[in-house]
């Protein structure tokens, strides 16, 4: 690990009693990702990929640049099957979408699971009317049933849309159980992998999925991006999911030719400070260790789930032996909201409610939960402080 790596993020300089522990919404941002944007808008900036200028071309060549160290970054087979999006939902936005246009026929099953966020539930609501979507179950620990859904996937199920790893409790699923019954059927799998990415090295090449997801904000990088993993199969075979420039081939006045590749899929001006902020703050992890990064998160989060753990009034949910990074919890007496009210008059940062996956709370009868998370950043005299914090609320409330 970086020595005094606080002093990377600037937020900590104003802040300097800060305990953030809400990474798992958004990570703080480091210095050397908000220098590269600040130096684009500042000195680089020009649009992309039109320009013949000095300025475009040499910009266009950063943000392709980067392209490819995101595809490094996961090992990718191709830069060429990384496509940017506004956010890691819209990405999966476009995977609903362009299936719904190109692929699936009414009747078709998606299956999908109790542990999602909603941003991996929603956009398959949405195209509904076409397709039947069947939800795996859940086991008394919150962990994804396995055994009910491999028996859930027959001659119907058209696409396996699941989680790397919970945003409630920091499961990690076993893909690899699932991709051997999902392969022998010739079942393509999305996988939404926003909060895995930041923690544990992802070996695309390994884990083969069709499509892949993640966001730039929980890379300590900007917000405003997402990351499209996609197969070359399905590049060639969906069509745009929007219409504009920069993905055309030749426009009439009444039809469109369009590119091949993943340029169809990015419509219109790109997030361009974005995507550059995005290579520098991978930059930043890769100087880190993504492997030094997860040790050191897996040991800040065993080390207060032990203390959290020997208070009787917490309730925590999640099976711990299968997690990293993330705790949720409640506390006998105390509102989660209230908890984060008092907290926060404590400079801690933690994140209450129903953390954008309802059916996981509807699971466990309850309306929300506390859940604090951890990064690069955070370090034990933080756990400690908040634990102690714990303790100083639930009495304010006897």
């Amino acid at each position: 690990m970086i020595n005094n790596i606080k002093d990377k993020f600037p937020v900590f300089k104003k802040k300097p009693n800060l305990v953030f522990l809400d990474t798992a919404a958004s990570a703080l941002k480091v210095d050397k990702m908000i220098n590269a944007i600040s130096d684009c808008y500042s000195y680089e900036y020009a649009n992309i990929h039109r320009g013949i200028y000095e300025l475009s071309s040499k910009l266009t060549k950063k943000y392709e640049d980067s392209r490819v160290s995101v595809s490094n970054f996961i090992n990718s087979p191709s830069s060429h099957n990384i496509i940017f999006t506004k956010s890691a939902t819209e990405g999966i936005n476009l995977v609903s979408s362009c299936l719904s246009n190109n692929y699936f026929k009414d009747g078709d099953e998606v299956i999908v699971t109790g542990l999602e966020h909603h941003a991996n539930l929603v956009p398959w609501h949405l195209v509904s009317k076409k397709i039947k979507i069947i939800t795996a179950s859940l086991n008394t620990k919150g962990e994804i049933d396995y055994n009910d859904l491999i028996k859930k996937i027959n001659s119907n199920t058209k696409l396996i849309a699941i989680t790397h790893m919970s945003n409630v409790t920091g499961s990690i699923t076993n893909l690899y159980e699932i991709k051997t019954k999902a392969k022998k059927l010739n079942i393509p799998i999305l996988v939404d992998g926003c909060q895995f990415v930041p923690h544990q090295k992802l070996n695309i090449k390994e884990l083969d999925p069709d499509f892949y997801v993640f966001s730039a904000h929980k890379l300590y990088g900007p917000s405003g991006l997402g990351i499209l993993y996609m197969k070359d199969y399905w590049i060639d075979r969906l069509g745009p999911y929007q219409g504009g420039g920069s993905m055309i081939k030749n426009v009439e006045s009444d039809s469109s030719t369009y590119l091949d590749g993943n340029h169809k899929f990015e419509a219109g001006t790109p997030p361009i400070a974005e995507v550059i902020g995005l290579s520098s703050a991978i930059d930043f992890i890769n100087e880190v260790g993504i492997d030094n990064i997860f040790s050191h998160e897996k040991e800040l989060t065993n080390y207060a789930y032990n203390k959290i753990n020997a208070n009787n009034d917490v309730e925590l949910y999640g099976d711990f032996k299968n997690q990293t990074s993330i705790i949720s919890f409640n506390v006998k007496g105390v509102h989660y909201n209230d908890l984060a009210m008092l907290m926060d008059k404590k400079n801690i940062a933690i994140r209450t409610g129903h953390h954008c996956a309802q059916p996981f709370m509807k699971y466990f009868k309850i309306s929300g939960n506390a859940r604090m998370s951890v990064g690069v950043y955070n370090n034990k005299e933080d756990i400690d402080y908040f634990v102690e914090s714990i303790k100083e609320i639930k009495n304010i409330f006897k």
